[in-house]
Protein backbone atom coordinates (compact mmCIF):
# COMPACT_ATOMS: atom_id res chain seq x y z
CA UNK A 1 0.00 0.00 0.00
CA UNK A 2 1.45 3.39 -0.97
CA UNK A 3 2.09 6.16 1.51
CA UNK A 4 -0.69 8.34 0.02
CA UNK A 5 -3.26 5.59 0.54
CA UNK A 6 -2.08 5.05 4.11
CA UNK A 7 -2.37 8.78 4.85
CA UNK A 8 -5.91 8.87 3.47
CA UNK A 9 -6.88 5.83 5.51
CA UNK A 10 -5.41 7.40 8.64
CA UNK A 11 -7.30 10.64 8.06
CA UNK A 12 -10.53 8.72 7.53
CA UNK A 13 -10.08 6.76 10.76
CA UNK A 14 -9.23 9.97 12.65
CA UNK A 15 -12.33 11.71 11.30
CA UNK A 16 -14.56 8.79 12.31
CA UNK A 17 -13.07 8.73 15.81
CA UNK A 18 -13.43 12.53 16.14
CA UNK A 19 -17.10 12.46 15.13
CA UNK A 20 -17.75 9.53 17.46
CA UNK A 21 -16.09 11.31 20.38
CA UNK A 22 -18.07 14.51 19.74
CA UNK A 23 -21.33 12.56 19.67
CA UNK A 24 -20.39 10.74 22.84
CA UNK A 25 -19.58 14.02 24.56
CA UNK A 26 -22.90 15.62 23.54
CA UNK A 27 -25.71 14.36 25.74
CA UNK A 28 -29.33 15.38 25.89
CA UNK A 29 -29.72 17.84 28.74
CA UNK A 30 -26.33 19.48 28.33
CA UNK A 31 -26.17 23.19 27.61
CA UNK A 32 -25.85 23.83 23.87
CA UNK A 33 -22.29 25.08 23.17
CA UNK A 34 -23.42 26.71 19.89
CA UNK A 35 -25.72 29.10 21.75
CA UNK A 36 -24.49 32.24 23.51
CA UNK A 37 -21.70 31.62 26.00
CA UNK A 38 -21.65 27.87 26.55
CA UNK A 39 -25.41 27.60 26.15
CA UNK A 40 -26.34 30.68 28.19
CA UNK A 41 -27.27 34.16 26.97
CA UNK A 42 -27.24 37.00 29.49
CA UNK A 43 -28.94 40.25 28.51
CA UNK A 44 -27.79 42.59 31.26
CA UNK A 45 -29.70 45.72 32.23
CA UNK A 46 -27.15 47.08 34.67
CA UNK A 47 -27.29 47.89 38.37
CA UNK A 48 -30.57 49.12 39.83
CA UNK A 49 -30.94 50.74 43.24
CA UNK A 50 -34.23 49.04 44.11
CA UNK A 51 -34.80 45.31 44.48
CA UNK A 52 -38.20 45.63 42.78
CA UNK A 53 -36.87 47.28 39.62
CA UNK A 54 -35.37 44.12 38.16
CA UNK A 55 -35.53 42.24 34.88
CA UNK A 56 -37.66 39.14 34.41
CA UNK A 57 -37.90 36.98 31.28
CA UNK A 58 -41.22 35.20 31.75
CA UNK A 59 -42.25 33.52 28.49
CA UNK A 60 -40.80 32.51 25.14
CA UNK A 61 -41.90 31.33 21.70
CA UNK A 62 -39.99 30.10 18.66
CA UNK A 63 -40.61 31.74 15.29
CA UNK A 64 -40.79 29.57 12.16
CA UNK A 65 -37.30 30.79 11.19
CA UNK A 66 -35.89 29.58 14.51
CA UNK A 67 -35.55 32.98 16.20
CA UNK A 68 -36.50 33.12 19.88
CA UNK A 69 -38.92 35.76 21.12
CA UNK A 70 -38.85 36.43 24.87
CA UNK A 71 -41.37 38.47 26.86
CA UNK A 72 -40.95 39.91 30.34
CA UNK A 73 -40.09 43.13 32.11
CA UNK A 74 -37.03 45.37 32.23
CA UNK A 75 -35.92 48.08 34.67
CA UNK A 76 -36.96 51.68 34.00
CA UNK A 77 -36.00 55.13 35.20
CA UNK A 78 -39.18 55.35 37.29
CA UNK A 79 -38.02 52.60 39.63
CA UNK A 80 -40.60 50.10 38.34
CA UNK A 81 -40.20 47.53 35.56
CA UNK A 82 -41.92 48.04 32.23
CA UNK A 83 -43.06 45.33 29.78
CA UNK A 84 -40.61 44.35 27.08
CA UNK A 85 -40.03 41.83 24.29
CA UNK A 86 -36.61 40.73 23.03
CA UNK A 87 -35.78 38.69 19.94
CA UNK A 88 -32.71 36.49 19.63
CA UNK A 89 -31.09 34.92 16.60
CA UNK A 90 -30.52 31.17 16.53
CA UNK A 91 -26.99 31.61 17.92
CA UNK A 92 -28.23 33.65 20.89
CA UNK A 93 -27.29 37.12 19.66
CA UNK A 94 -29.94 39.83 19.84
CA UNK A 95 -31.67 40.49 16.52
CA UNK A 96 -30.78 44.15 15.99
CA UNK A 97 -33.46 44.50 13.29
CA UNK A 98 -36.12 44.07 15.98
CA UNK A 99 -37.23 47.05 18.07
CA UNK A 100 -34.22 48.98 19.35
CA UNK A 101 -31.12 46.80 19.15
CA UNK A 102 -33.22 43.68 19.61
CA UNK A 103 -35.58 44.85 22.37
CA UNK A 104 -38.89 46.70 22.33
CA UNK A 105 -40.34 48.14 25.55
CA UNK A 106 -43.60 49.92 26.22
CA UNK A 107 -42.94 52.64 28.78
CA UNK A 108 -46.58 53.80 28.89
CA UNK A 109 -47.37 50.65 30.93
CA UNK A 110 -45.61 50.75 34.29
CA UNK A 111 -44.98 47.87 36.69
CA UNK A 112 -46.74 45.34 34.45
CA UNK A 113 -44.16 42.91 33.02
CA UNK A 114 -45.39 40.58 30.31
CA UNK A 115 -46.18 37.10 31.60
CA UNK A 116 -47.41 35.32 28.45
CA UNK A 117 -46.82 35.59 24.72
CA UNK A 118 -48.04 34.10 21.45
CA UNK A 119 -47.22 34.45 17.78
CA UNK A 120 -50.04 35.13 15.36
CA UNK A 121 -50.21 33.31 12.05
CA UNK A 122 -49.25 36.57 10.28
CA UNK A 123 -46.07 36.92 12.37
CA UNK A 124 -47.37 39.59 14.73
CA UNK A 125 -46.54 39.22 18.42
CA UNK A 126 -49.17 39.39 21.17
CA UNK A 127 -48.03 39.71 24.78
CA UNK A 128 -50.06 40.10 27.96
CA UNK A 129 -49.22 41.19 31.48
CA UNK A 130 -50.76 42.39 34.70
CA UNK A 131 -53.48 41.16 37.00
CA UNK A 132 -56.28 43.37 38.23
CA UNK A 133 -55.16 45.89 35.62
CA UNK A 134 -54.05 43.75 32.70
CA UNK A 135 -52.88 44.74 29.26
CA UNK A 136 -52.78 43.03 25.89
CA UNK A 137 -50.17 44.46 23.54
CA UNK A 138 -49.58 43.62 19.89
CA UNK A 139 -46.39 44.33 17.98
CA UNK A 140 -45.60 43.96 14.33
CA UNK A 141 -43.04 41.34 13.35
CA UNK A 142 -40.47 44.13 13.34
CA UNK A 143 -41.10 45.12 16.96
CA UNK A 144 -43.33 48.18 16.52
CA UNK A 145 -46.65 48.71 18.32
CA UNK A 146 -49.43 47.67 15.93
CA UNK A 147 -51.68 50.71 15.49
CA UNK A 148 -54.48 48.51 14.05
CA UNK A 149 -54.94 46.87 17.45
CA UNK A 150 -56.73 48.52 20.39
CA UNK A 151 -55.46 52.02 21.12
CA UNK A 152 -52.07 52.38 19.51
CA UNK A 153 -51.42 48.66 19.87
CA UNK A 154 -52.61 48.35 23.49
CA UNK A 155 -55.82 47.01 25.05
CA UNK A 156 -56.46 47.62 28.76
CA UNK A 157 -58.46 44.96 30.62
CA UNK A 158 -59.39 46.58 33.90
CA UNK A 159 -61.72 43.75 34.93
CA UNK A 160 -59.25 40.88 34.41
CA UNK A 161 -59.23 40.09 38.13
CA UNK A 162 -56.36 37.82 39.13
CA UNK A 163 -52.74 37.85 40.28
CA UNK A 164 -51.24 37.81 36.76
CA UNK A 165 -52.26 37.18 33.18
CA UNK A 166 -51.62 33.48 32.71
CA UNK A 167 -52.03 32.77 29.03
CA UNK A 168 -52.82 34.07 25.57
CA UNK A 169 -53.64 32.15 22.39
CA UNK A 170 -54.83 33.05 18.91
CA UNK A 171 -57.85 31.25 17.54
CA UNK A 172 -57.88 30.12 13.87
CA UNK A 173 -60.15 33.05 12.92
CA UNK A 174 -57.74 35.60 14.42
CA UNK A 175 -59.59 36.20 17.70
CA UNK A 176 -57.40 36.35 20.81
CA UNK A 177 -58.11 34.55 24.08
CA UNK A 178 -56.61 35.79 27.35
CA UNK A 179 -56.87 33.95 30.68
CA UNK A 180 -56.60 35.21 34.23
CA UNK A 181 -59.38 35.57 36.79
CA UNK A 182 -61.59 35.65 33.72
CA UNK A 183 -61.46 34.35 30.18
CA UNK A 184 -61.57 37.23 27.71
CA UNK A 185 -61.92 37.07 23.96
CA UNK A 186 -60.86 39.92 21.75
CA UNK A 187 -61.56 40.38 18.09
CA UNK A 188 -58.52 40.69 15.84
CA UNK A 189 -58.67 44.49 16.16
CA UNK A 190 -58.62 44.37 19.98
CA UNK A 191 -62.29 44.99 20.63
CA UNK A 192 -64.12 42.74 23.09
CA UNK A 193 -66.02 39.93 21.41
CA UNK A 194 -69.40 40.44 23.06
CA UNK A 195 -70.65 37.08 21.74
CA UNK A 196 -68.26 35.32 24.13
CA UNK A 197 -69.36 34.59 27.69
CA UNK A 198 -71.08 37.63 29.15
CA UNK A 199 -70.16 40.70 27.14
CA UNK A 200 -66.81 39.24 26.13
CA UNK A 201 -65.74 37.63 29.40
CA UNK A 202 -66.33 34.36 31.23
CA UNK A 203 -65.47 33.90 34.88
CA UNK A 204 -62.92 31.10 35.34
CA UNK A 205 -63.97 28.16 37.47
CA UNK A 206 -61.80 27.06 40.35
CA UNK A 207 -59.02 29.54 41.05
CA UNK A 208 -57.59 32.33 38.89
CA UNK A 209 -56.11 30.87 35.72
CA UNK A 210 -52.51 29.69 35.61
CA UNK A 211 -52.50 28.03 32.15
CA UNK A 212 -54.45 28.15 28.91
CA UNK A 213 -54.74 25.82 25.90
CA UNK A 214 -56.97 25.81 22.83
CA UNK A 215 -58.28 22.42 21.71
CA UNK A 216 -58.60 21.56 17.99
CA UNK A 217 -62.39 21.42 18.50
CA UNK A 218 -62.39 25.08 19.54
CA UNK A 219 -63.04 24.27 23.18
CA UNK A 220 -60.80 25.88 25.79
CA UNK A 221 -58.79 24.25 28.58
CA UNK A 222 -57.86 26.34 31.61
CA UNK A 223 -55.56 25.35 34.44
CA UNK A 224 -55.93 27.14 37.76
CA UNK A 225 -53.97 27.09 41.02
CA UNK A 226 -54.06 28.61 44.46
CA UNK A 227 -51.51 29.01 47.24
CA UNK A 228 -49.07 26.73 45.46
CA UNK A 229 -50.80 23.59 46.76
CA UNK A 230 -53.83 22.61 44.70
CA UNK A 231 -55.32 23.10 41.28
CA UNK A 232 -58.14 22.52 38.83
CA UNK A 233 -58.55 22.08 35.12
CA UNK A 234 -61.75 23.28 33.52
CA UNK A 235 -63.08 23.16 29.98
CA UNK A 236 -65.21 25.74 28.20
CA UNK A 237 -67.27 25.66 25.06
CA UNK A 238 -66.16 27.96 22.25
CA UNK A 239 -68.84 30.46 23.34
CA UNK A 240 -67.38 30.75 26.85
CA UNK A 241 -69.83 28.54 28.73
CA UNK A 242 -68.49 25.85 31.07
CA UNK A 243 -68.55 22.42 29.44
CA UNK A 244 -70.27 20.28 32.07
CA UNK A 245 -69.56 17.06 30.13
CA UNK A 246 -65.92 17.42 31.18
CA UNK A 247 -64.71 16.03 34.50
CA UNK A 248 -67.22 16.72 37.24
CA UNK A 249 -69.44 19.61 36.24
CA UNK A 250 -66.74 20.99 33.96
CA UNK A 251 -63.90 20.77 36.50
CA UNK A 252 -61.14 18.30 37.23
CA UNK A 253 -59.07 18.43 40.42
CA UNK A 254 -55.33 17.87 40.00
CA UNK A 255 -52.65 16.53 42.36
CA UNK A 256 -50.66 19.63 43.25
CA UNK A 257 -50.88 22.80 41.22
CA UNK A 258 -51.94 23.07 37.58
CA UNK A 259 -49.53 25.71 36.32
CA UNK A 260 -48.97 24.29 32.82
CA UNK A 261 -50.94 22.45 30.14
CA UNK A 262 -49.83 20.59 27.02
CA UNK A 263 -52.02 19.00 24.36
CA UNK A 264 -51.22 15.62 22.80
CA UNK A 265 -51.99 14.52 19.25
CA UNK A 266 -53.96 11.58 20.65
CA UNK A 267 -56.59 13.92 22.11
CA UNK A 268 -55.25 13.47 25.63
CA UNK A 269 -53.60 16.29 27.54
CA UNK A 270 -50.96 16.80 30.21
CA UNK A 271 -51.10 18.97 33.30
CA UNK A 272 -47.95 19.97 35.14
CA UNK A 273 -47.30 21.65 38.45
CA UNK A 274 -45.71 21.23 41.86
CA UNK A 275 -46.70 18.71 44.50
CA UNK A 276 -45.81 19.04 48.18
CA UNK A 277 -44.94 15.96 50.21
CA UNK A 278 -44.83 16.27 53.99
CA UNK A 279 -43.00 12.96 54.40
CA UNK A 280 -39.87 14.14 52.56
CA UNK A 281 -37.62 17.13 52.86
CA UNK A 282 -34.72 18.52 54.81
CA UNK A 283 -34.84 19.10 58.56
CA UNK A 284 -38.45 17.98 58.83
CA UNK A 285 -39.66 20.64 56.40
CA UNK A 286 -41.90 19.43 53.57
CA UNK A 287 -40.43 19.34 50.09
CA UNK A 288 -42.04 19.85 46.71
CA UNK A 289 -41.24 18.46 43.29
CA UNK A 290 -42.42 18.27 39.72
CA UNK A 291 -45.80 16.62 39.17
CA UNK A 292 -47.13 15.74 35.73
CA UNK A 293 -50.34 13.86 34.97
CA UNK A 294 -52.00 12.68 31.78
CA UNK A 295 -55.74 12.82 31.20
CA UNK A 296 -58.18 11.50 28.66
CA UNK A 297 -60.07 14.10 26.68
CA UNK A 298 -63.23 13.65 28.75
CA UNK A 299 -61.43 14.74 31.91
CA UNK A 300 -60.43 11.54 33.67
CA UNK A 301 -56.98 10.31 34.64
CA UNK A 302 -55.14 8.10 32.15
CA UNK A 303 -53.99 5.40 34.58
CA UNK A 304 -51.55 3.93 32.02
CA UNK A 305 -49.28 6.97 32.37
CA UNK A 306 -46.49 6.96 34.95
CA UNK A 307 -47.73 5.55 38.25
CA UNK A 308 -51.52 5.56 38.40
CA UNK A 309 -51.67 8.40 35.90
CA UNK A 310 -48.82 10.65 37.01
CA UNK A 311 -45.14 11.12 37.77
CA UNK A 312 -43.55 12.92 40.73
CA UNK A 313 -39.91 14.03 40.83
CA UNK A 314 -37.98 15.68 43.65
CA UNK A 315 -34.49 17.17 43.64
CA UNK A 316 -32.85 15.98 46.89
CA UNK A 317 -30.40 18.90 47.05
CA UNK A 318 -33.23 21.47 46.78
CA UNK A 319 -36.13 21.91 49.16
CA UNK A 320 -38.75 23.01 46.69
CA UNK A 321 -39.64 23.27 43.03
CA UNK A 322 -41.91 25.97 41.62
CA UNK A 323 -43.04 24.59 38.26
CA UNK A 324 -43.32 27.09 35.43
CA UNK A 325 -43.28 25.19 32.15
CA UNK A 326 -44.42 22.01 30.41
CA UNK A 327 -43.85 21.06 26.78
CA UNK A 328 -43.71 18.03 24.49
CA UNK A 329 -40.81 17.61 22.07
CA UNK A 330 -41.00 16.19 18.51
CA UNK A 331 -40.24 12.69 19.88
CA UNK A 332 -43.19 12.95 22.32
CA UNK A 333 -40.87 13.28 25.32
CA UNK A 334 -42.25 15.50 28.09
CA UNK A 335 -40.14 18.34 29.49
CA UNK A 336 -40.81 20.29 32.68
CA UNK A 337 -39.15 23.49 33.90
CA UNK A 338 -39.12 25.10 37.31
CA UNK A 339 -37.14 27.05 39.87
CA UNK A 340 -35.34 24.91 42.42
CA UNK A 341 -34.80 26.52 45.83
CA UNK A 342 -32.83 25.83 48.96
CA UNK A 343 -32.31 29.07 50.86
CA UNK A 344 -30.42 31.11 49.82
CA UNK A 345 -29.79 29.16 46.61
CA UNK A 346 -31.97 29.13 43.49
CA UNK A 347 -31.43 27.37 40.17
CA UNK A 348 -33.03 26.34 36.89
CA UNK A 349 -34.43 22.80 37.10
CA UNK A 350 -35.44 20.53 34.23
CA UNK A 351 -36.87 17.02 34.05
CA UNK A 352 -37.65 14.94 30.98
CA UNK A 353 -40.07 12.03 30.88
CA UNK A 354 -40.72 9.38 28.27
CA UNK A 355 -44.13 9.39 26.56
CA UNK A 356 -45.27 6.78 29.09
CA UNK A 357 -44.37 8.93 32.10
CA UNK A 358 -40.99 7.55 33.22
CA UNK A 359 -37.94 9.71 33.83
CA UNK A 360 -35.82 9.65 30.68
CA UNK A 361 -32.45 8.32 31.88
CA UNK A 362 -30.75 9.47 28.64
CA UNK A 363 -31.40 13.08 29.66
CA UNK A 364 -29.05 14.91 32.03
CA UNK A 365 -28.48 13.09 35.33
CA UNK A 366 -30.94 10.18 35.08
CA UNK A 367 -33.64 12.45 33.74
CA UNK A 368 -33.01 15.74 35.55
CA UNK A 369 -30.81 18.82 35.10
CA UNK A 370 -29.90 21.61 37.51
CA UNK A 371 -28.28 24.84 36.27
CA UNK A 372 -27.03 27.08 39.07
CA UNK A 373 -25.30 30.46 38.76
CA UNK A 374 -23.39 30.72 42.01
CA UNK A 375 -23.31 29.67 45.65
CA UNK A 376 -22.98 31.13 49.12
CA UNK A 377 -24.88 33.91 50.85
CA UNK A 378 -24.22 36.30 47.95
CA UNK A 379 -25.49 33.86 45.33
CA UNK A 380 -27.63 35.39 42.56
CA UNK A 381 -31.38 35.05 42.73
CA UNK A 382 -32.76 33.36 39.62
CA UNK A 383 -36.21 32.32 38.51
CA UNK A 384 -36.91 29.91 35.66
CA UNK A 385 -40.14 31.20 34.16
CA UNK A 386 -40.67 30.12 30.57
CA UNK A 387 -40.13 27.02 28.44
CA UNK A 388 -40.34 26.27 24.72
CA UNK A 389 -38.92 23.54 22.49
CA UNK A 390 -37.43 23.96 19.03
CA UNK A 391 -38.26 21.74 16.05
CA UNK A 392 -34.84 20.06 16.48
CA UNK A 393 -35.77 19.13 20.09
CA UNK A 394 -33.45 21.70 21.66
CA UNK A 395 -34.94 23.12 24.85
CA UNK A 396 -35.09 26.86 25.52
CA UNK A 397 -35.63 28.06 29.10
CA UNK A 398 -35.88 31.71 30.10
CA UNK A 399 -35.90 33.50 33.41
CA UNK A 400 -34.79 36.41 35.53
CA UNK A 401 -31.50 37.04 37.30
CA UNK A 402 -30.43 39.52 39.94
CA UNK A 403 -27.45 39.70 42.24
CA UNK A 404 -26.74 42.14 45.06
CA UNK A 405 -23.74 44.38 44.48
CA UNK A 406 -22.63 45.84 47.85
CA UNK A 407 -23.01 49.62 48.15
CA UNK A 408 -24.55 49.83 44.66
CA UNK A 409 -27.75 47.85 44.32
CA UNK A 410 -28.84 44.91 42.19
CA UNK A 411 -27.39 43.86 38.88
CA UNK A 412 -30.21 42.33 36.85
CA UNK A 413 -30.58 40.49 33.56
CA UNK A 414 -32.54 38.15 31.33
CA UNK A 415 -31.22 34.60 31.24
CA UNK A 416 -31.89 32.55 28.11
CA UNK A 417 -30.59 28.97 28.22
CA UNK A 418 -30.61 26.36 25.48
CA UNK A 419 -30.13 22.66 26.14
CA UNK A 420 -29.45 19.82 23.75
CA UNK A 421 -32.48 17.65 23.18
CA UNK A 422 -30.79 14.67 21.60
Amino acid sequence: MCRTTLNRASLLIFSILLIASQRAAAQAGQLDPTFGNGGIVTTDFGIQTGSSNVASANAAVIQPNGQIVVAGGIPSSTGFPIPAVARYNTNGSLDTSFGTSGIVSTSSIEDVPFTAITLQSDGKIVAVGGGFDAYVVRYTSGGVLDSSFGTGGIVALNFNNGPSAAGVVEQPNGDILVANGSLIRLLSNGQLDTSFGSGGTARTAGYPASALALLPSGEILVGSSALGTSGFISRYESNGSLDTSFGIGGLLATPGTATSLALLSTGEFLAGGSLTNNTTGIGGIASSGFAVSRYLGVGVTDASFGTNGGAYTVFPAYQSIATSGLAVDPSSNIVMLGTASRSPLTAFALARYTPTGQLDTTFGNNGTVITAFGSGVQAPSVSANGLTIQSDSKIVAVGGYSVFVPHHGFDTAFKVLRYLGQ
